[in-house]
């Protein structure tokens, strides 16, 4: 008995008896995002601003003062944007980015991180709202399994901090003459 003749295949193309899966990668393939996505031009505000009515509409009309609450107004916290930013490029280079990260990459992260450092200090507070941040309150938050690192890394750094402290004390008591 003899075998039919073998069909060559098309170029990139695996028959299914020979490759598992019905594409040629063994995961879906989707192309890269666009990242610049083309947007239609902004139109400069003053044309609209001369679109609007002169005389305001419930929507446009100034809200009522709203009732005071009996929580303090929070002042308004200083910008600390691009304080972070030589450190997370530093950061960020170490964990594998990069030598010159994009910019908008380094705001992000600068973004993400001080938002989890108010979030942490917030929570700290917790529902007294000392004045003052103290250190058992950044430990009583840091005590979660989940953050056991970040415990330890505090703790380090603060014996660290009581160890120069101590040196510097030393230093100072044996004076520059006594060497």
């Amino acid at each position: 008995m003899s075998q039919p003749p073998i069909q060559p295949a098309p170029p990139n193309h695996y028959p299914q008896h020979y490759y598992p899966y019905p594409y040629q990668y063994p995961y879906p393939y989707y192309p890269p995002y666009p990242y610049s996505v083309p947007r239609p031009p902004a139109q400069p505000v003053q044309q609209q601003a001369a679109a609007q009515p002169a005389q305001p509409t419930p929507a446009t009309a100034p809200a009522p003062a709203a009732a005071p609450s009996s929580r303090p107004a929070r002042r308004n916290a200083p910008s600390l944007k691009g304080v972070f930013v030589k450190d997370l490029r530093n950061l960020m280079y170490g964990f594998g980015d990069e030598f010159h990260a994009a910019p908008d990459t380094v705001n992000v992260m600068e973004e993400i991180l001080i938002e989890y450092i108010g979030n942490v200090c917030n929570t700290a507070l917790g529902p007294s709202r000392k004045a003052r941040l103290q250190i058992e309150d950044l430990r009583r938050v840091l005590s979660h399994p989940a953050d056991a690192k970040k415990l330890a890394r505090m703790e380090e750094l603060l014996f660290m901090q009581e160890d120069i402290k101590r040196a510097r004390q030393e230093f100072e008591e044996e004076g520059p003459n006594n060497m």
